[in-house]
């Protein structure tokens, strides 16, 4: 009778390590898949005088890039400098890895992209990662603005556009 009480006792012991062990190297490997910080810099504001805030979409493929706006996702970006044509924001990415970015200046504040009727053509200044373009004729490749995010700050450019078509 008494090796069944000290087998209970030990298997109580080790049953109350396990979930602490677990959590413990959960948040161990977990730590290191955050990546480091991301640095937007947008320019090209031709209204400068416009406070109304840039807004961002990301993907994570070329899949969801090909999707155009439907693929896009919003993130949030915290800014932290802002001049006549130019402002700068963080965005914290979750995981190292190549995304594409695309910003908008939200002219009226209203939280989406006005574009014209039919043809479904930008209305507001609108960017995307890596693409020094003063006119863009199509929606971007996923080669062309892509970049890679690493566990290191990553610093990317916008540049806005007010000019579609051919």
């Amino acid at each position: 009778m008494n090796s069944i009480s000290l087998k209970r006792k030990e298997a109580g012991r080790h049953g109350k390590s396990v979930p602490f062990l677990a959590g413990l190297l959960s948040a161990i490997f977990s730590f290191h898949l955050y990546a480091g910080d991301v640095i937007v810099t947008v320019d090209r504001f031709t209204d400068i005088g416009n406070k109304a805030p840039v807004r961002f979409s990301i993907c994570d493929s070329n899949e969801c890039h090909r999707k155009k706006d439907k693929g896009y996702v919003d993130i949030e970006a915290h800014l932290i400098e802002q001049r006549d044509h130019v402002r700068r924001y963080k965005i914290t990415i979750a995981a190292p890895g190549e995304y594409s970015l695309s910003a908008y200046h939200d002219l009226n504040n209203n939280g989406m992209l006005e574009r014209s009727g039919i043809l479904g053509i930008p209305k507001e200044p609108i960017g995307f990662s890596r693409l020094d373009l003063d006119k863009i004729q199509r929606h971007p490749k996923w080669d062309e603005v892509k970049f890679t995010v690493s566990k290191q700050e990553t610093s990317v450019n916008v540049h806005l556009v007010n000019r579609f078509g051919l």
